[in-house]
């Protein structure tokens, strides 16, 4: 059975549709099956972390890319072993995403995990007391991954604050 790894990529197209950085995932494929069936294998996987309820229909609107050439794929074609892809709205290497685009996408992404109650991780924010029993490293690594920004956090609460008030 075939195994093939897709990511999304992360052109401001991309970025702008799908909101999350740093999606990928593996996937086998039963024989005679195509790109098509492997891109909504993927998609299966994928869709339940972006926050947002259209999740699955900005996954399906993008674009298979060979992750090595570049070169664009369709759906109808066959797999094979090891096969490296990327999901993106644009062609590979046209340029990442803008300093604007890259900054609203993690704001955004932060805000919806937030809600849903989510660190970058998939597991629970926390409550403040069990904030509180992490290390500041932790709580620094958790608002960086959130695309939140740790200046004027000068106590361990401000950094606890920033956290809890990222999920309301």
């Amino acid at each position: 059975m075939p195994k093939l790894s897709f990511a999304v990529s992360e052109d401001e197209a991309t970025l702008l549709t799908v909101m999350t950085r740093g999606l990928a995932t593996d996937v086998d494929v039963p024989a005679g099956k195509d790109l098509g069936y492997a891109k909504n294998r993927a998609i299966d996987k994928l869709w339940q972390n972006i926050p947002f309820c259209h999740a699955v229909a900005a996954l399906a609107n993008l674009r298979i890319f060979d992750a090595e050439s570049g070169e664009e794929l369709q759906e109808g074609e066959a797999v094979w072993d090891g096969m490296k892809l990327l999901l993106a709205m644009e062609t590979p290497g046209e340029g990442g995403p803008s300093a604007a685009a890259s900054a609203f996408a993690s704001v955004v992404s932060a805000v919806g995990r937030h809600k849903l109650g989510l660190d970058g991780d998939g597991k629970a924010v926390g409550s403040r007391e069990e904030l509180q029993l992490l290390p500041l490293k932790e709580l620094k690594a958790r608002l960086k991954e959130a695309g939140l920004s740790t200046d004027g956090c000068l106590e361990k609460s401000d950094l606890i604050d920033r956290l809890l008030g990222a999920a309301q």
